[in-house]
């Protein structure tokens, strides 16, 4: 990655760019923006797994560079300086928050959980699978809830007529994911706090930091305060730490105690600093969302132009109409070097396609106007 020059602001670079060039590390996914770089089949971009194109924050570098001096040190260090920053930023104490090696490991725990106390899972269809597959892998029956057939969002009102005393928990993803529609804060806040009184609910949240949609509402501060509610989040989206493996739950600290007694891995010390030097970048996080933004506005100029139906993402993803199966639409694509990802049944004539660079995304357009518009 080239150093920033005083030429690049005399050029107009803006704040925002410039911050993006000073505290990104020079991340290795494959991207046209990349020299040498062509996609091909065996060398796709990777538009199928959500993840940030620009990798994670310099600072977050050279903090878990540095944290190898004291990880030969069990307990590591700065965990507790973590967990403060993060009760901070959420309105919440630190005894209301677990550090975990990715969200997936509360989401599995929180199934296991489940399956002892012998009940079923609810969650809607389509969304997430770490707790659904994970409830499945281990015997646990699973309730579906079709998404609304007009906006396709999670229909709260069929979850409270689908519901039977034999549910232990209720999953729910807001954002959701394959489908980037978020829950109306109000209507969540209410489901929440009267569903807690039957059984666990569960708020997904990995998609937090994308939102700027002012009819969606964390329900950090419920789980804080209301027993039988859980909130989890990611570093793994925003903070590109897919591969780091930092998350986060929220409630009260008995239901925390039941899952920390369950859990087998732990949170290594060079991934606790570069968490603490991550969440503290506010110029980075500003930076990827809005080249995230910028990503997503190149898929949408190319939809609206060909009237296919989408979602305005509340994520770094999008969801859209292709008419046709989805297996044939990953082809297509995969042959000029875009992986879209996988089926989402029963949508199988929809794809989600993750955003990466704003040039990665024209090229997208570029592709699918190529493959799918006659």
């Amino acid at each position: 990655m080239r150093e920033l020059t005083r030429r690049d602001w005399l050029k107009g670079t803006s704040s925002l760019a410039a911050a993006g060039l000073a505290y990104a590390t020079s991340a290795q996914a494959q991207s046209v923006t990349l020299k040498g770089y062509t996609p091909t089949k065996e060398n796709p971009i990777r538009m199928s797994a959500n993840e940030n194109p620009y990798g994670v924050a310099r600072a977050a570098h050279k903090a878990m560079a540095g944290a190898y001096d004291v990880s030969h040190l069990y307990g590591g260090s700065g965990r507790r300086e973590l967990l403060k920053l993060y009760a901070d930023m959420n309105g919440v104490t630190p005894e209301n928050i677990l550090l975990a090696s990715g969200s997936k490991e509360v989401l599995k725990v929180m199934a296991l959980i489940t399956e002892l106390n012998g009940g079923k899972v609810m969650a809607a269809n389509p969304t997430y699978h770490d707790l659904v597959r994970y409830s499945e892998w281990v015997g646990t029956d699973i309730i579906w809830v079709e998404v609304k057939k007009d906006d396709m969002s999670i229909d709260l009102d069929a979850m409270r007529a689908a519901y039977t005393d034999d549910v232990k928990i209720i999953y729910l993803c807001n954002p959701n994911n394959p489908i980037p529609t978020i829950i109306e804060k109000k209507a969540l806040q209410e489901f929440v706090m009267e569903m807690s009184q039957k059984c666990i609910v569960f708020v997904d949240e990995a998609y937090h930091e994308y939102v700027t949609d002012s009819n969606y509402g964390s329900m950090a501060q419920v789980a804080a305060t209301t027993d039988n509610v859980i909130v989890s989040r990611t570093a793994s989206k925003i903070h590109g730490f897919a591969g780091v493996r930092v998350g986060f739950a929220i409630a009260k600290p008995e239901l925390l105690r039941k899952i920390n007694r369950r859990v087998t891995g732990t949170v290594a010390t060079p991934s606790v600093h570069g968490a603490l030097a991550s969440y503290k970048d506010k110029e980075f996080m500003d930076f990827v969302i809005q080249k995230n933004k910028e990503g997503l506005e190149e898929v949408y100029k190319v939809f609206e132009k060909h009237k296919v139906r989408h979602f305005k993402s509340n994520a770094n993803f999008t969801f859209f109409e292709t008419g046709i199966d989805f297996a044939e639409v990953r082809d297509r694509f995969l042959k000029h070097g875009i992986n879209v990802g996988r089926p989402f049944p029963p949508f199988l004539d929809w794809a989600r396609v993750s955003i990466q660079k704003p040039e990665d995304m024209k090229y997208f357009a570029e592709v699918y106007e190529k493959e799918f518009v006659s």
